[in-house]
């Protein structure tokens, strides 16, 4: 069932101007009122979409979220063939940049402690069972965990230091890290 178009365009016109107020303020101190103003919609309008401030920005999660997962679902590889999959993800990083940022000034766990650490670990998890057939739990839960971890913070350090620098180097890193640990890096 297609949904309205009229609907679509409200909801993005709220996301978009709470991306803008989160740029200036916390998104405990934004009020509706304000929100309302930021879209040029009235209060009554924001109600018919939304019952509040923490629900919209639970939207922009969750869609974000479902990117990730058809992000790993789309994936032609799996989750050992890193380079493809964390340029996937890399690519939705860059797409989502500037919510990253914002989001991360609020929230400087969002990787490391939020739903989308949790998910991605389930994919790595899944994959590693399928393609290795490894059952070991405690070994997957162990994988799993530094593997998204790792990459997670390299993320998240390059949003801290303000996107200085390429994506596509903190990409290679990454990739180079976890196919070839530390002798990727390391000469003997």
């Amino acid at each position: 069932m297609a949904q309205d178009l009229r609907i679509v365009k409200t909801r993005s016109i709220i996301k978009n101007a709470l991306i803008e107020l989160m740029a200036e303020k916390g998104v405990s101190d934004i009020t509706i009122t304000e929100l309302s103003t930021r879209a040029l919609i009235n209060r009554k309008t924001f109600y018919r979409h939304y019952s509040s401030v923490s629900a919209v920005v639970s939207e922009i999660e969750n869609e974000i979220l479902s990117e990730f997962a058809d992000t790993l679902k789309s994936s032609n590889t799996s989750c050992l063939d890193v380079v493809g999959v964390v340029a996937d993800i890399t690519a939705l990083v860059e797409r989502r940049r500037e919510y990253f940022a914002k989001m991360l000034k609020l929230n400087p766990d969002l990787f490391s402690m939020g739903r989308i650490k949790a998910m991605l670990r389930r994919a790595v998890e899944v994959s590693l069972k399928n393609s290795m057939e490894l059952h070991n739990e405690r070994t997957l839960s162990a994988i799993s965990q530094f593997m998204v971890s790792g990459v997670l913070a390299l993320y998240s350090e390059w949003f801290d230091n303000g996107c200085s620098g390429s994506l596509d180097h903190v990409t290679d890193i990454a990739k180079r890290f976890i196919t070839d640990g530390l002798k990727g890096f390391v000469t003997a």
